[in-house]
């Protein structure tokens, strides 16, 4: 074997996450605890101010109280104003013309209501339901506020996710646990790791509509600057992967902004457009941002996407108050190696012995093709494979790259040049 080719080793094993009770962030005798790595050592904790802890407590509801065969009617500035709890387990109408009926029954409510504020007996002319919403909106104050209330885009509905969240605490014990260590190598508060629940909740085939993909939904462009996405390697696809690479979003992201509320709405709306919602607003408070910065891009997800953190946080950390013992998956357990050759993985499969099952499980940044061996494995991957424990994390290297070199050289390619799945981590890092 070539001494120019290096061979890296990573033995990933970790216990699973503590499941204690601690203080909640929202608690203001007991905030969220100040992180102190090096990116936010002089930083304030992660947490909410002024309306925004209403905001908090509104998606602590959804992520714990209601499931996806729930949701709620609300106001989309005020969230916390819920005009209805819908259940559609035993509903005989469609869901969308339940949500559309509902809608279209509190905007006349609330119509009427603006209607009969110019009568003398204001209240008197109420009926009991007219009654319920006027309460709803006795701390709001500004003109006009049912009419305004009453406009299409501040009807809102969401749909409950307990069920989905349970199911990301489940999985998450796969991952978090080396996404934790990344974020710490990084720097980074090891909190912002559980922004996958919000995006994903760490589903590992999540896909949008838009194009993103993986735990951390990364667009195609966004990824491109830090990772391989191609018809080859897809690492947006591969948790651990784009853990490294949100945690160097989050990097530029704080470094621009100064304020990790501002960097983690950046996640969301972009680094460039935060930067004008502050010129525009003249403040750094993201309370005052959300309130006040109209923009036609920043909307309900990219105002609200800080507060679901925090509820996220606060779910996942005291996840037996909410849903009492939830089981998580253990941690994965593999061993790295950096592939030298450009190979059929069905090759590696028939002369070593690798179960190509368990290396899809693993490297789930591989395409189909490379899977089936209709494409080659790209030289310099780092492959994960299945820790054996019955030897030592060197052995098994040594194991398997004994077993690589006795491979006829006709089933490999050799590489010239830099890496030709994706770009190294300088040239990424140059680029951005």
């Amino acid at each position: 074997m070539s001494k120019t080719f290096r061979f890296a080793c990573i033995f990933a094993f970790c216990s699973t996450l503590s499941q204690a009770g601690e203080p909640s962030p929202l608690s203001s005798s007991s905030p969220l605890p100040a992180v102190t790595t090096s990116a936010a050592a002089n930083t304030p904790p992660l947490r909410a101010e002024g309306r925004l802890r209403k905001n908090v407590d509104f998606w602590i509801r959804i992520y714990s109280q209601y499931t996806t065969s729930q949701g709620l009617i609300h106001d989309a500035k005020y969230i916390d104003i819920i005009y209805e709890v819908m259940d559609f387990q035993s509903a005989r109408r469609s869901q969308g013309r339940m949500i559309r009926e509902a809608k279209n029954r509190y905007k006349s409510i609330l119509l009427a209501i603006h209607r009969k504020q110019s009568k003398p007996d204001f209240l008197g002319s109420l009926n009991d339901e007219e009654k319920r919403v006027v309460q709803l909106y006795k701390d709001v104050n500004e003109p006009n506020k049912f009419l305004n209330a009453a406009h299409r885009k501040r009807m809102r509905f969401q749909l409950g996710q307990k069920d989905r969240f349970l199911e990301g605490l489940h999985e998450s014990g796969r991952y978090l646990p080396a996404m934790e260590e990344i974020f710490r190598r990084e720097g980074l508060p090891v909190e912002l790791t559980r922004l996958p629940f919000v995006e994903s909740s760490f589903n590992t085939k999540a896909r949008s509509k838009v194009g993103a993909s993986g735990i951390w939904q990364f667009m195609p462009s966004t990824g491109r600057t830090f990772l391989a996405v191609n018809h080859t390697v897809d690492e947006r696809n591969d948790p651990l992967r784009a853990t490294e690479a949100a945690a160097q979003l989050l990097k530029v992201n704080y470094d621009s902004l100064k304020s990790w509320p501002l960097a983690i709405t950046a996640y969301n709306h972009g680094r460039m457009g935060m930067l004008r919602a502050v010129a525009k607003v003249g403040s750094e408070n993201m309370d005052e941002i959300v309130s006040d910065y109209k923009s036609r891009t920043f909307g309900f997800a990219s105002s609200n996407f800080f507060t679901e953190l925090l509820a996220a946080i606060e779910c996942e950390r005291n996840s037996e108050k909410y849903f009492g013992k939830v089981a998580r998956a253990p941690a994965l357990q593999f061993v790295e190696v950096q592939i030298p050759d450009s190979i059929k993985l069905t090759e590696l499969s028939k002369f070593l012995k690798v179960d190509k099952a368990q290396v899809r499980s693993l490297n789930p940044g591989l395409s189909d093709a490379i899977i089936s061996g209709h494409t080659l494995l790209p030289a310099t991957y780092h492959l994960r494979l299945p820790y054996d424990s019955t030897l030592s994390k060197e052995g098994q290297v040594r194991v398997f790259l004994a077993g690589y070199e006795q491979i006829p050289g006709i089933y490999k390619q050799k590489r010239h040049g830099r890496p030709i799945y994706g770009r190294s981590k300088s040239q990424k890092t140059e680029s951005l």
